[in-house]
């Protein structure tokens, strides 16, 4: 299954029972079963861009190259309580987890790439990511990138570039067709709702690939600390040493959440990381292939002791809101990879399951006549009676889309 085992690593197998009554057979889970919940896309705001073809012609190479990067979020705070960290030094790659990724051309790299845009008179500069999704077109970035508070207005002429590299886009690129925020993002500037998406003119993830993504984690790993992320981006500052001109990356670890914030669930904050301006919207990837936030904010500028740490939202309801309204994920896959013979002479039997998904994913089992129950990827099922029961296995992703087909897989206890 895809994620299973990198979360294996991370979390020690929990065992939950499900039986409907005390005398049945139970199911027991034997590893961590994702978060599966559906949301509301009603509160999502967003905008249909009328002719995605004008950012084709409006991106010269002199207009990319005079597009600055957008400025963060400065949040105001005097007293920002953050665990201690070594800060290391910016220019010291060994010591920082700063890093520069190999061929930009070239899997996983391509599909972080540099989102260009304009509002008003002004062009500036981004980073995003392609998510795996239904339409193969969506790109997860900040909110800031997308949506400007000032002028309370969306981007316009967004352009997505992979593999940009010092000028060049040997890729071409794509254009926006619609872009989506958070409520709390356009109407308070919540920093914990900095989010955005860009659904583009044209299916990306067919060419580049893409990441995959993932939702609530907290709740099921049971904490963060500990938590590893890459973290992608195209920053022009600090400068020296970036310059925007070629992909970076920063290996750090969950830091803290940021309670300054208010609204809930809080920012995290992740170090070491000194990118800023133009790593905006960049992924936060875990647990191997996973976006989990994105680059949002820092306090380097009003509290330099803070400079080496970088935050990002906490990818809860919200993100999958607008993950579902630029189109959501496509049926996740399901298969058996491990099953009990036809006949056992015992009373208890494991399977094993597998499977693909966008997100997290997770199963449904149904033994016999039971209730229907959500299940790992590793199941025992106990306390069985004498002759033939039947498991059936469905996959579901954390949105709540189920796998198309449904197994089904049938033995016999013959015990004295």
């Amino acid at each position: 299954m895809v994620g299973a085992v990198a979360l294996a690593a991370v979390l020690a197998a929990t065992s939950f029972s499900f039986s409907s009554n005390a005398s049945a057979a139970e199911i027991v889970d034997n590893g961590p079963t994702p978060t599966v919940s559906k949301v509301s896309t009603a509160n999502v705001v967003g905008e249909t861009v009328a002719s995605p073809a004008a950012a084709e012609e409006f991106w010269t190479p002199e207009r990319m190259a005079a597009a600055e990067p957008v400025p963060m979020p400065t949040p105001a705070a005097s007293s920002l309580d953050i665990p201690d960290f070594d800060t290391g030094d910016a220019s010291a790659s060994a010591a920082t987890g700063d890093f520069t990724p190999g061929n930009v051309t070239q899997f996983p790299q391509v599909v972080h790439g540099k989102i260009f845009f304009k509002v008003g008179a002004n062009t500036y500069t981004c980073s995003g990511t392609v998510i795996e999704s239904k339409g193969k077109n969506v790109v997860f970035t900040a909110g800031h990138c997308v949506f400007d508070l000032d002028t309370k207005t969306f981007a316009t002429n967004l352009a997505f570039v992979p593999a940009y590299e010092n000028g060049n886009d040997p890729l071409g690129f794509a254009s926006a067709a619609a872009l989506y925020t958070t409520p709390q993002w356009a109407t308070q500037g919540a920093n914990a709702y900095d989010i955005g998406v860009a659904v583009l003119d044209q299916p990306a993830q067919t060419a580049l690939g893409s990441r995959k993504i993932a939702f609530d984690l907290a709740d099921i790993l049971g904490s963060l600390k500990n938590l590893e992320y890459t973290i992608y981006g195209y920053p022009s500052k600090p400068n020296p040493p970036y310059d925007g001109e070629i992909l970076r990356g920063c290996h750090s670890k969950f830091n803290s959440f940021d309670s300054t914030q208010g609204l809930k669930p809080f920012p995290m904050a992740a170090n070491p990381c000194y990118m800023q301006q133009g790593a905006s919207g960049g992924g936060w990837v875990t647990l191997g292939n996973y976006v989990n936030s994105v680059v949002s904010y820092g306090y380097c500028d009003n509290l330099p002791n803070t400079c080496g740490v970088i935050f990002g939202p906490y990818f809860s309801n919200a993100a999958k809101s607008l993950y579902l309204k630029a189109g959501g994920s496509p049926a996740p896959t399901v298969r058996v990879l491990s099953a009990p013979p036809k006949v056992v002479r015992k009373r208890s039997v494991s399977f094993k399951f597998g499977g693909s998904a966008a997100t997290l994913l997770g199963f449904i089992c149904k033994l016999d006549r039971q209730k229907a129950v959500p299940c790992s990827s590793k199941i025992s099922i106990k306390r069985l009676s004498r002759g033939k029961h039947t498991l059936k296995v469905q996959a579901v992703d954390q949105t709540g889309k189920r796998s198309r087909k449904v197994i089904k897989r049938s033995f016999r206890v013959a015990v004295r």
